[in-house]
């Protein structure tokens, strides 16, 4: 297995950093989210040791990224100060490439800004490099070792800006195996508790915030985006009160329908007057068409049966042509009316006044005023 599993490590985290990289969040620049933290603290071995007798000094620092509100990696060396007689002041270097998983967002949802208190579990492997053995005159000096660690994390975020990380950070680490060597496993003889607390600085983002920020970074952006939204609401309204006017058309034209069908036809009989007949003539001419003799049988006949009665009968012409023409077009329509009468029907001519009116007005429409109409009194 040798150098693999460092390896597996290294692709874990650049996997999970395309995996971390959403829609939400391509507009992040890789220069933002990025802290640097010290740590200072010690190790003691986990088994078979008191646990301060054997402790030692640990400290080092951590380069960290975060990749989203729930994920982030560390790098992270530390270094273990020696406390037997050595060559070297630090007997042991650890460097990790940790995974990083913020418990408070996992379960409650990230609001924009970190809590005051959040809790983080991290677990990862790294390269031990021990620089001068302190066993026994045959142990391994300079000796390289796969390591691994699992802890917690938990930061209080400080200031008004949460610049600022005080964290408290228990973990264990393993000494798994030495580089060259296959056997590798988590030996609770192998490891040790590590007990450190640590100060994180969280450079500036370009929103200008010190905190995991995503999205759009520009106020612009997001000011052209509530205009937008602005915009589709105010559409919206305006296709709601539209909607709701046709609505109410509708049902108006609907009652109408309604009323309508319901409505009882009424018939209306039209009746000519008894006292008045109407012939009417073609255009220009004063002679009477066959299909007006019905009208002059009709007012004969009412002659005859009234021996006392008298018919005025007035020519109207339309308006085409001029003035003395249609007077004298409207007085022979009235004479011709009242010949048929005398000498066909035996009308005394003495019952009998004629008149030309010239143009007549009785009608709407023009060409209906080619006339004559005869009033009995």
């Amino acid at each position: 297995m040798k150098k693999s599993l460092l390896l597996l490590a290294g692709v874990m985290g650049v996997s999970s950093l395309s995996a971390q990289t959403t829609d939400e969040e391509q507009y992040v620049k890789f220069r933002d989210n990025w802290s640097i933290g010290i740590n200072g603290g010690i190790v003691t071995p986990l088994t078979h040791s008191a646990f301060f007798k054997n402790a030692r000094a640990t400290m080092g620092i951590d380069l960290n990224k975060q990749l989203s509100p729930i994920y982030g990696l560390t790098l992270e060396n530390m270094w273990s100060i020696n406390t037997f007689e050595s060559n070297a002041a630090f007997d042991a270097s650890n460097l990790m490439l940790l995974h990083r998983v913020n418990l408070n967002n996992v379960f409650s949802r990230y609001k924009g800004k970190p809590s005051l208190f959040e809790v983080e579990a991290l677990a990862g492997f790294g390269w031990l490099h021990v620089n001068d053995a302190y066993y026994d005159a045959g142990a391994y000096k300079d000796g390289n070792w796969i390591s691994s660690k699992a802890g917690l994390n938990f930061n209080f975020n400080l200031g008004e800006k949460k610049a600022w990380t005080v964290a408290v950070k228990p973990a264990i680490t393993w000494t798994m195996t030495q580089f060259g060597r296959d056997h590798i496993n988590f030996n609770a003889n192998q490891a040790a508790w590590e007990i450190t607390a640590g100060v994180v600085y969280h450079f500036k983002n370009s929103t200008g915030k010190h905190y995991f920020t995503s999205g759009c970074n520009h106020a612009e952006q997001i000011a052209a985006l509530n205009a937008t939204i602005s915009s589709l609401e105010s559409e919206a309204a305006g296709k709601d009160r539209a909607l709701q006017n046709a609505q109410n058309t509708i049902r108006d034209l609907q009652r109408d329908l309604n009323d309508c069908r319901n409505k009882k036809v009424e018939t209306v009989k039209q009746t000519v007057a008894e006292n008045e007949y109407v012939v009417i003539f073609r255009q220009s001419s004063s002679k009477v068409d066959a299909l007006q003799m019905p009208n002059i049988d009709r007012l004969a006949g009412y002659l005859k049966k009234n021996s006392g009665a008298k018919v005025t009968i007035s020519g109207y012409a339309s308006p085409e042509g001029n003035a003395t023409f249609n007077q004298k077009l409207s007085e022979k329509r009235a004479e011709a009316v009242k010949k048929i009468l005398v000498n066909k029907y035996k009308i005394s001519a003495d019952r009998i006044q004629t008149q030309g009116k010239g143009v007549g007005t009785i009608f709407e429409e023009p060409t209906y005023n080619r006339a004559s109409i005869c009033v009995t009194k």
